[in-house]
């Protein structure tokens, strides 16, 4: 494993990581983004290879990556260790997922991203005789930075993606002082700036992404392509 990765690994797996001794100071906050829909009891995500019919996920595509469930602070790892099965291969990836950690979601589109993965958010059809992409699918909060972590970028006509808002909302049900609170959604918006244009993506999409500025939507297709969130038609 290359050294700088491992590092990022290390500190996400410390940043969720619960302490271990009293005298430990208490893990730094994770951002969310606030999905506009709830998720109730989704499961961390996790990731298969599909295979379906001949041409399922476009013209000379049977196989695809399933990416499903909520992006919690241990995920990059698990992709890491399940695209090292991948044999330098690039089948697309197909999301369907209600958000989860800011952070962790910038981790695994960087990784998405030198694996030279194109996305999609299309939910996996598994009711048939063999699995295959459905026409919808949902991607709110934090999924966008999976996404985008794409090499192309890309919706099922009947799928649902979210502009989500930035939140840190406390532990033990105790808010953080508004002070803090805004100096954490500043800090974290210098970095997603940094991410979209590090991805390819208008850095100036991080203003909808303050919520002290604004509140979660569903963007237009003009809106997506204007700040080159998509890439191209499914």
């Amino acid at each position: 494993m290359p050294r700088g990765l491992r590092l990022v690994l290390l500190l996400l797996v410390a940043a969720a990581a619960r302490p271990a001794a009293a005298q430990q100071p208490p893990a730094p906050p994770l951002a969310e983004a606030a999905p506009l829909t709830a998720p109730a009891n989704v499961p961390a995500m996790t990731f298969t290879l599909v295979t379906g019919e001949a041409d399922a996920c476009g013209p000379g595509c049977d196989r695809w990556i399933a990416a499903e469930g909520v992006i919690v602070a241990d995920t990059p790892i698990a992709f890491f260790e399940f695209a090292r099965r991948l044999d330098g291969t690039r089948p697309p990836l197909l999301i369907q997922s209600e958000g989860g950690v800011v952070e962790a979601a910038m981790a695994l589109g960087r990784q998405v991203r030198r694996a030279g993965l194109a996305t999609m958010v299309a939910r996996t059809d598994r009711s048939g005789a063999l699995p295959q992409p459905a026409l919808d699918g949902t991607c709110h909060g934090a999924c966008l930075y999976l996404l985008i972590g794409g090499t192309d970028r890309s919706l099922a006509p009947g799928a649902e993606l979210s502009i989500s808002p930035i939140s840190f909302d406390g532990t033990a049900g105790e808010p953080f002082p508004e002070a803090m609170r805004q100096r954490l959604i500043a800090g974290v918006l210098v970095r997603i700036r940094a991410y979209l244009g590090e991805m390819g993506v208008d850095p100036g999409l991080a203003a909808f992404l303050d919520g002290e500025r604004y509140e979660g939507f569903f963007p237009t297709r003009g809106f997506l392509d204007r700040h080159a969130i998509l890439t191209r038609d499914p």
